[in-house]
């Protein structure tokens, strides 16, 4: 058994939360959290780290659609500092251009509004960031 891996999506307003299956192999959505700030937002990961045991944060990483930095990339980047310091586990920066939109779609194909489903989207973007990290990981391990 691996251990577990949390994907994050941080958001102005939220953050999407999704988590690795035991074996590694597949994300799914775990919960959006409201933003409150990075205080509020340590002490809820510290307890979905005990209570899931994750050994590994993955938290996408919002660069503008040519690759290059924003300021929503350094405020993202900032937070991550923080955590670093405060978390006892590994995180991982992940590209998340486009997982957002692609998590609107996803609602848009079935029938759904994204403007009633911002929960939920938020969700599966964290799902996307995740699973593109897990997939990396089992391309690298059948390279080996």
């Amino acid at each position: 058994m691996y251990e577990k891996i949390l994907g994050i999506d941080l958001g102005e307003r939220r953050i999407g939360l999704a988590l690795s299956d035991g074996l590694g192999f597949l994300a799914h959505p775990l919960v959006t959290l409201p933003w409150k700030g990075t205080e509020a937002l340590i002490k809820e990961l510290n307890q979905i780290i005990d209570r899931e045991s994750v050994g590994k944060l993955v938290i996408g990483v919002p660069y503008t659609m040519r690759g290059t930095v924003s300021e929503k990339t350094e405020q993202v980047r900032r937070i991550i500092h923080e955590l670093r310091q405060r978390l006892g586990v590994e995180i991982i920066e992940m590209d998340e251009r486009l997982t957002t939109k692609m998590a609107e779609k996803v609602f848009q194909s079935l029938g759904k509004k994204p403007s009633k489903n911002r929960d939920k989207i938020d969700q599966l973007a964290a799902v996307f960031i995740l699973q593109s990290y897990l997939d990396q990981l089992q391309s690298m391990q059948k390279r080996v």
